[in-house]
C-alpha cells in the first residue's frame, strides 16, 4: 500500500482504515456501507457511511450505477483506487535513478558464463531508449486527449509502484499509452491492466518498455459486453441515462405514475367481457320475442 494513503491528513483515521481494507480485497468482492458497519460494530452505520463519503469526496471510491439491457436489473458497481482519480490528474511523473552500486565480485559458481567483459560497454538509459512498440490499430475518432489515453496513461505510470523493474519514462508512457487505451476500449480496468503487466516477470528485466509493449499486444482480452450506465433521479432516485440530470419523466409530470397506469388497465373494461355480454343479452331478447309470439 502506497505511504501516501497512510499519511493523508485530509481523511479521518476511519475513512483511512476502510480504504486499506477495501484494497486488500480481490475484485468482485461484495461490500458495501451496510456489510462494513456488521462486520465492525465498533463504527457503526453512520460512521461507515461517512467515510465513504469522505473517500468519495477525495477521489478513492466511486460508485456507478448500471442497468442490465437485457433483463432490465439496476446494480451499483464500485471502484477503489489507491491514488485519487480526477477528471484532469497530470500523468504521475517516474522518479530518477542513481548511479550504480559498486560491489564486491565474488566467484563464479561452475557452469556459469563468465560475462565480466561485457561490463565495460555503457548501457542504453531507459528514459532514452525508443521503444519500438507495435502500432496500435487506427480507431475512429480517436484523439490524444480523449479520456481513455489519459487513464491508460496514468495505469502505465503507476507500473512503478507495483514493481520498481516497469520503470518508465514519460516519453515511453505516451507511446505505449494508445496499446493500453485498447483495453479500456474493450472493456478491461486499469486493474486488470496492471495485474497483466506485472504477474510472471522474469527475475531480470532488461527493457521494461518492449515487456510491456508486447504484453499489451499478446494479451489484448477480446472485446466485453457492455452495459448501459445510469444516474438517478434527483427526486425518486430513478434510474436516468447517463448524461442526463435533474428529474425523471415521473416526477416532472410528463408520464403518469407507473401505479396509476397500472390502475387504469386494470379498471378497463375487457372487450372480451363486453362481447360475451352483449351476445347473451341479444339471445335473451330473441327468446322473449319469440316468447311472446308464442302467447298471442
Amino acid at each position: 500500500m502506497p505511504n501516501a494513503i497512510c499519511r493523508n491528513r485530509r481523511l479521518s483515521f476511519t475513512a483511512r482504515g476502510i480504504l486499506l481494507h477495501l484494497l486488500s480485497l480481490p475484485d468482485g468482492a461484495q461490500e458495501d456501507a451496510r456489510t462494513l458497519a456488521d462486520r465492525n460494530p465498533g463504527v457503526g452505520r453512520k460512521g461507515v457511511a461517512n467515510a465513504l463519503d469522505e473517500l468519495e469526496a477525495a477521489g478513492y471510491y466511486v460508485r456507478r450505477t448500471i442497468r442490465d439491457p437485457e433483463t432490465g436489473r439496476v446494480f451499483t458497481v464500485t471502484d477503489v483506487f489507491d491514488l485519487p482519480q480526477t477528471q484532469g490528474s497530470p500523468v504521475p511523473a517516474s522518479p530518477g535513478t542513481g548511479g550504480p552500486g559498486v560491489g564486491n565480485a565474488g566467484k563464479l559458481p561452475s557452469g556459469v558464463k563468465d560475462s565480466s567483459k561485457n561490463l565495460g560497454k555503457p548501457l542504453p538509459s531507459p528514459s532514452v531508449t525508443k521503444v519500438q512498440a507495435p502500432a496500435a490499430p487506427a480507431r475512429e475518432g480517436v484523439q490524444k486527449d480523449e479520456p481513455q489515453i489519459q487513464e491508460a496513461a496514468r495505469a502505465l505510470g503507476r507500473l512503478e509502484a507495483a514493481d520498481a523493474r516497469l520503470l518508465l519514462s514519460r516519453q515511453q508512457v505516451q507511446e505505449l499509452a494508445p496499446l493500453a487505451a485498447q483495453w479500456l476500449q474493450n472493456g478491461a480496468s486499469a486493474v486488470e491492466i496492471t495485474d497483466a503487466l506485472v504477474q510472471g516477470l522474469p527475475a531480470t528485466v532488461h527493457s521494461p518498455a518492449k515487456i510491456v509493449a508486447d504484453r499489451l499486444t499478446r494479451k489484448l482480452p477480446s472485446p466485453r459486453r457492455r452495459w448501459a450506465e445510469y444516474t438517478d433521479c434527483s427526486d425518486c432516485r430513478r434510474p436516468l441515462p447517463v448524461g442526463r440530470s435533474g428529474q425523471c419523466a415521473v416526477c416532472a409530470g410528463a408520464v403518469p405514475h407507473p401505479d396509476l397506469q397500472a390502475l387504469a388497465a386494470d379498471s378497463a373494461p375487457d372487450p372480451f367481457v363486453t362481447t360475451c355480454a352483449s351476445e347473451i343479452r341479444a339471445a335473451m331478447r330473441a327468446r322473449l320475442g319469440a316468447a311472446k309470439e308464442v302467447a298471442a
